[in-house]
């Protein structure tokens, strides 16, 4: 079982290097057997087409996602936002992936909106102690945005989901005063 295991998750980790660099539409299963040294019906034995290759790749993310609004009601405003860069940041190639190839959006396009919508809302919302506070509401969406996006923007410009610990501790303290502006 360990076996099948470590053969899907390098399944993964090609599928992802490859749609990255080739795109989704770009690469075929046998792209993807032929780098893995393997045949199509071999990789069918653990995935029963691209799109559920795509779709697993998809699922770890926001399965990362779903753990951190679950635990988002425990955690402090710093915590939460601070999670959400980590998060960000370690999800940059699968960001990379997502936002410049336009077959990925339309596999996966409605299942992706939903999820992200949903998850998106539960932590912006995590983050407004009163319920019905239209203005922090307001503070949270910007908090949330500054994380999440400020992120984005600095893994971008670094070039890898390696941030510094001074880059962390600037987007959380942005997002902190998003949040909570001085006043």
């Amino acid at each position: 079982m360990a076996d099948a295991a470590r053969t899907r998750q390098r399944i993964l980790d090609t599928a992802l290097e490859l749609f990255t660099e080739r795109g989704f539409a770009g690469t075929s299963v046998a792209d993807l057997a032929g780098h893995l040294g393997t045949s199509k019906a071999a990789l069918y034995h653990h995935f029963r087409s691209k799109n559920e290759i795509l779709a697993a790749l998809l699922a770890a993310p926001t399965q990362r996602f779903d753990e951190l609004v679950a635990q988002a009601p425990q955690l402090t405003d710093e915590q939460l936002l601070g999670r959400v860069v980590d998060l960000t940041a370690e999800l940059f190639a699968m960001a990379g992936m997502l936002d410049g190839d336009p077959s990925v959006q339309a596999a996966q396009r409605e299942r992706l909106l939903d999820r992200s919508r949903d998850i998106n809302e539960a932590l912006t919302a995590a983050l407004v102690p009163a319920p019905g506070d239209a203005d922090a509401r307001l503070r949270a969406h910007a908090a949330y945005a500054a994380a999440k996006h400020g992120t984005l923007a600095a893994v971008a410009d670094l070039g890898t989901a390696q941030l510094p610990a001074a880059r962390r501790a600037t987007l959380v303290s942005a997002a902190l005063r998003a949040l909570h502006p001085a006043g």
